[in-house]
């Protein structure tokens, strides 16, 4: 089978070629010199494209910066979406979800701790676009709790308050890859205990509108 040649790419595949080309460039230069220290005049160089086509397919630099964290979101939402069904219990879910996110995120520490400085800066409609996204991420996690027997007498809202903490958890957990080098199995091992406490407490009788904020 022959591949087509540059000259007879429909426009829609020059566009993602070159769209492409940006997001591994800006990968490569964020995670080598950090995101402050890239221009857009770098990364087009680096993506053999002038530095208007970053405004073209991006915007700015923070819009190509959001591109590499909607990508990865992307990614883990595919991994997981064929795969839960393939464990049994729900302690065996939520460690094959860590594991996914804790792989996924920490195969680029130094770049993965510059998205996560981003999420302070970036302003708010892209905030709104990121929890859409990272709402979509944490789904399985919150199908398997709605599922689970033991979690039966919360309600949606409460297991939506379980899953925001759980990910507070998880984002506080990647840190020691970042600053100790710990690597992804013992980040996932450290994040599935604290998540379990939270769980245990989630499954305990509820007792008045305390009780789930106190298990959170």
């Amino acid at each position: 089978m022959t591949q087509k040649s540059p000259r007879h790419r429909s426009k829609e595949e020059k566009s993602a070629a070159t769209r492409a080309r940006l997001i591994s460039a800006a990968r490569r230069l964020f995670d080598k010199h950090g995101y402050h220290n890239v221009s857009v005049t770098e990364i087009a160089r680096a993506a053999g494209v002038t530095h208007g086509m970053i405004h073209v397919y991006f915007h700015s630099k923070a819009g190509l910066l959001y591109a590499l964290i909607r990508d990865n979101n992307a990614a883990q939402i595919d991994t997981l979406s064929g795969s839960l069904h393939e464990y049994a219990t729900f302690e065996e879910k939520l460690r094959h979800i860590v594991t996914v996110f804790a792989e996924d995120d920490l195969s680029d520490p130094q770049l993965m701790a510059v998205m996560q400085a981003y999420f302070w800066q970036w302003p708010a409609e892209t905030e709104a676009e990121n929890r859409l996204q990272l709402r979509q991420a944490l789904a399985p996690l919150w199908q398997a709790l709605r599922d689970e027997p033991r979690f039966a007498h919360r309600s949606d809202a409460e297991i939506d308050d379980a899953v925001e903490a759980f990910y507070g958890i998880y984002s506080h957990g990647l840190r020691p890859a970042v600053y100790t080098g710990a690597s992804a199995a013992d980040c996932a091992d450290r994040i599935v205990s604290r998540s379990m406490m939270l769980f245990t407490g989630l499954s305990q009788p509820a007792s008045g509108a305390g009780a789930v904020a106190a298990a959170i």
